[in-house]
């Protein structure tokens, strides 16, 4: 274990990507447990917060043309990174950076994103859930109330809007 919750990795990954403040960055989270992360992040970078699907980013603002960091809880195989990078790329984005507190040594995105920050990156990686104390499941409700949209709009869940902007 090397983090106590969400929170905490949160701080801590939100203390190695201070750097990107200037860039005026994007933070979206990958649901569910991702976005929590991320909502620290944003907060510390005073950054706005939003989330990612394969079915488009969930943003108030435009993907377009920005320096987007995409959140995640960490990396196992990397399948969900990847497809959550090929969104935001697809959607524009400028420059994509990917942060996760946990990732195995030696992976790499590609050219997916321009950067990988990973605050442990263990050989090999075993699990997640492992580098956390608490890793509790996360539902609809606390994505919802993390993204700051209590309620779903116009009927549709925000997960499958599908659109760049909500």
């Amino acid at each position: 274990m090397l983090f106590r919750d969400r929170n905490e990795a949160g701080e801590l990954l939100a203390d190695v990507l201070l750097n990107l403040r200037g860039f005026r960055p994007l933070v979206l989270g990958v649901p569910a447990g991702g976005v929590l992360i991320a909502r620290v992040v944003a907060e510390r970078l005073g950054a706005p917060l939003g989330a990612v699907m394969p079915e488009g980013c969930v943003v108030d603002g435009d993907v377009a043309g920005r320096t987007v960091i995409v959140v995640d809880e960490g990396i196992d195989t990397g399948a969900t990174m990847r497809a959550a990078l090929e969104t935001v790329g697809a959607a524009g984005a400028a420059r994509v950076v990917a942060a996760v507190p946990v990732a195995p040594q030696g992976h790499s995105l590609g050219r997916l994103a321009a950067d990988l920050y990973a605050i442990a990156r263990p050989a090999p990686l075993t699990s997640v859930r492992r580098w956390y104390g608490e890793l509790p499941e996360v539902s609809e409700d606390e994505v919802r109330a993390a993204l700051g949209r209590g309620s779903r709009r116009d009927g549709q869940d925000w997960a499958y809007a599908g659109a760049t902007s909500l």
